[in-house]
């Protein structure tokens, strides 16, 4: 293997879909594979699946001049060592140890784990929209709406793992929802939002609808929600003092929309109002994430004596 750069496997574990990733030393990604996760069958099946997918693509590593030395992956929810928590998508996960069974299955003593949006995080710090920006926000619009904040070019994970759950913010006009439900992300999120609006207007919508609907009606509901969302990234703002807020997620296809208002409520808001701005990873910026934690852990390994 003499002359051959140290590449890693980077795998992002989605509730319907898990992306595999051969990367280099540069973070550039050069082959990647693309599986259904069956997240209803169990995580078993899915990480043997991840391991031969990986094995897979150590094997012809050495056309790209990499040999493989290390690993990361990222997964929604709260992940810690014994199991995922609020990661509803994926019923049986719950208590299913992820980082030792990945590692186990890779091959690897180290192999970090981390949330996906938290991972999505450190890409945008590492290489993208918040690099340099000290502390920085990434907010993550998708089916689920969280955040990452970056201190000093990392991320902050929280006591719980669970830093920046934006999701189970309480609006003013959700003070009533029963406690251990998702109030912010049941009015803005992907997942919810065409549906919640559809029932509001005796109509069937998808999320995606909405967002470009020229329906007066259906253009006010939105604007509504797209508040919403802008004055808890406002209240977040002034708890923070981020120098930069970037916006990412599928969500973004409709950045021409939810940008202006986010920023006019920050601008509006917050006494020394931060940046705003598109991440630069529009697409994954979680595999990215597992990439850059890849070669941390890479990094980590002492040289042979």
């Amino acid at each position: 293997m003499t002359g051959l750069a140290h590449g890693v496997i980077a795998i992002d574990i989605g509730g319907t879909k898990i992306d595999v990733a051969l990367a280099g030393p540069d973070g550039a990604v050069h082959d990647r594979q693309r599986l259904p996760t069956r997240a209803g069958d169990g995580p078993r099946q899915a990480i043997a699946r991840i391991g031969s997918t990986a094995r897979d693509l150590g094997a012809d590593a050495s056309r790209f001049g990499l040999t493989v030395t290390g690993a990361a992956a990222v997964s929604p929810g709260v992940v810690h060592d014994g199991g995922l928590q609020l990661v509803p998508t994926m019923p049986g996960w719950d208590d299913y140890p992820l980082a030792q069974e990945v590692g186990t299955e890779l091959g690897f003593s180290d192999v970090p784990v981390w949330n996906d949006v938290h991972a999505a995080g450190l890409a945008e710090a590492r290489s993208g929209a918040l690099v340099d920006a000290d502390p920085g926000l990434y907010v993550n619009l998708g089916t689920g709406v969280s955040a990452a904040i970056v201190v000093g070019g990392t991320v902050l994970r929280g006591a719980h793992r669970a830093a920046g759950e934006i999701g189970y913010l309480t609006p003013h006009e959700s003070a009533l929802t029963p406690v251990g439900t998702a109030p912010l992300e049941e009015i803005v999120g992907g997942g919810l939002l065409g549906p919640r609006i559809g029932a509001l207007t005796g109509r069937a919508f998808t999320s995606a609808d909405v967002l470009a609907s020229t329906d007066p009606v259906v253009q006010g509901l939105v604007h509504q929600a797209v508040l919403t969302l802008a004055r808890e990234i406002a209240n977040i703002a002034v708890t923070l003092d981020p120098a930069v807020v970037a916006i990412g997620g599928g969500m973004t296809a409709a950045a021409g929309l939810i940008l202006p208002v986010v920023e006019a409520e920050v601008r509006r808001r917050v006494p020394f109002p931060p940046a705003v701005v598109l991440a630069s990873y529009r697409t994954d910026a979680a595999l990215h994430g597992a990439v850059a934690l890849a070669l941390g852990a890479v990094d980590r390994i002492p040289a042979a004596s």
